[in-house]
C-alpha cells in the first residue's frame, strides 16, 4: 500500500485489511436480506446497523459504494444460502 492509498482511505495497515473484510462480509449480507429473504431495502440497512454490524447507515451506504462490483458479481451469480454460508460460517444464512 502506497502512501497515498493510506491517506485516501484513512487507515492503513492490519486495520484496513479488517474494514474490506468487514464490508465484503455486510455487502453479502445486505445481498442475503434483500435478494435471498426478500426484505425491504430500508428494514435491511436497520438490520446491518442495529442487528448484525452496529454501526451508522452511513457506514453501510459507504460499504456499498466500496463493495458495488462485488454486490453486481452477487446478483449475476445468484449464489443459495448454502454456498453463502461456505464462504462465512459464521453467520446464520437461514
Amino acid at each position: 500500500m502506497t502512501t497515498t492509498d493510506a491517506v485516501s482511505t484513512g487507515i492503513a495497515g492490519p486495520r484496513r485489511r479488517r474494514v474490506q473484510q468487514r464490508n465484503r462480509l455486510l455487502t453479502t449480507r445486505y445481498y442475503y436480506w434483500t435478494e435471498l429473504c426478500r426484505r425491504r431495502e430500508d428494514d435491511v440497512r436497520k438490520i446491518l446497523c442495529d442487528r448484525e454490524f452496529f454501526v451508522e447507515e452511513r457506514t453501510v451506504g459507504n460499504a456499498l459504494l466500496l463493495e458495488c462490483d462485488y454486490l453486481g458479481e452477487l446478483l449475476r451469480q445468484h449464489p443459495s444460502r448454502r454456498e453463502l454460508q461456505r464462504l462465512f460460517p459464521s453467520f446464520d444464512w437461514r
